[in-house]
């Protein structure tokens, strides 16, 4: 198996499959907002084939000014679930970024429903792989995740992954928008709000030209 970056293309054909498939509308990202960051040069989506054929995919946000990047979103194609590719990918990601200071993810943290054991079987996976859960974790669009690390070359702090995760959200969004819908580091003290559809927004990045594309 080889990870190769998809073009807009690919990016766009996944996007409308295997994406909208596997998350849901208040995880998922218009396919706009994602073009406008690849032609930014600070998202880069990564397929994994065997062959000629695309078994899964890790899309990585790039943190301005930092060497760390967050894992946005991490699957297997539906045809190939349960054969441990998932962490395959994560070791083909360590070896890509063996220079980079750390590998970020956000998982969905347990909240006593009746999604928690799902929740914990994926924070379990990525301990198997290699990632550490640090001290701090964060509400995004009103869904709460727990924060880990994997530092490929050992330099990795919580306060450097801190900073890097917040200056990906504050580049992304305008003031407004962060302070409404971004949390980092959760606040324990406030009260967790429903979870709210990226695409039911207004005047986020993508919206418009999403909805102009779908005309």
């Amino acid at each position: 198996m080889k990870l190769r970056e998809l073009d807009l293309t690919e990016l766009r054909r996944l996007h409308k499959t295997e994406l909208h498939e596997a998350f849901p509308p208040e995880e998922l990202k218009p396919y706009a907002a994602m073009e406008t960051l690849v032609k930014a040069g600070v998202y880069h989506p990564m397929g994994a084939w065997e062959g000629e054929t695309l078994v899964g995919y890790a899309i990585l946000w790039e943190s301005p000014g930092s060497r760390y990047v967050l894992i946005d979103y991490l699957g297997v194609t539906a045809s190939r679930r349960n054969r441990g590719l998932g962490g395959k990918i994560l070791g083909l990601l360590r070896e890509t970024f063996r220079d980079w200071d750390g590998i970020i993810v956000e998982s969905e943290a347990p909240d006593g429903g009746e999604q928690d054991a799902l929740r914990r079987r994926r924070m379990d996976f990525y301990r198997r792989s290699g990632f550490t859960f640090l001290d701090y974790d964060c509400i995004l669009f009103g869904v709460h995740y727990a924060v880990c690390l994997c530092s490929p070359n050992g330099k990795g702090t919580e306060a450097a992954v801190m900073e890097a995760h917040k200056a990906l959200y504050r580049k992304q969004f305008s003031s407004w928008a962060y302070d409404r819908y971004v949390q980092i580091p959760r606040d324990p003290a406030c009260p967790l709000q429903p979870p709210e559809s990226w695409a039911e927004q207004k005047n986020l990045p993508g919206l418009e030209e999403e909805r102009m594309n779908a005309k």
